[in-house]
């Protein structure tokens, strides 16, 4: 029984670690993030324009990350839509392929009847 629990166990952690595993794609860092600071600590302009250059700063960054991301997915979009389009031209090859050999094999087969036929008294092909 405890066997087999601690086997339950060891697989269920194998399992979440490896659902666990990094995507890579590398998490926004940006740094410091703003925080507001209240009422009482934004009695000067002084202290308004820092904070809200902290804010522009924080916005910039997280629109650069996002900007970046989108770039990421387009490059991947690009790449996965290649993959398929090779994948459709040797699928396509294949077929046309397999339609010819079918073809040759049908005129193989009709030329045999076709001298089955023109000359009865011919020695059969096996």
């Amino acid at each position: 029984m405890k066997r087999s629990a601690i086997a339950v166990f060891l697989l269920s952690a194998a399992a979440s670690s490896s659902w666990a595993q990094s995507t890579g794609v590398p998490e926004q860092k940006c740094e410091p993030k703003p925080t507001y600071p209240g009422l009482k600590n934004l009695k000067s302009d002084v202290e308004v324009k820092a904070f809200e250059a902290q804010i522009r700063a924080y916005k910039e960054c997280i629109l650069g990350y996002i900007t970046d991301r989108k770039a990421s997915v387009k490059a991947h979009e690009v790449a996965s839509s290649a993959a398929a389009d090779e994948h459709n031209k040797v699928m396509e090859k294949i077929r046309t392929d397999q339609e010819a050999s079918r073809a040759d094999a049908e005129k193989a087969r009709a030329s045999e009847k076709k001298d089955t036929v023109t000359n009865p008294g011919a020695p059969k092909k096996y």
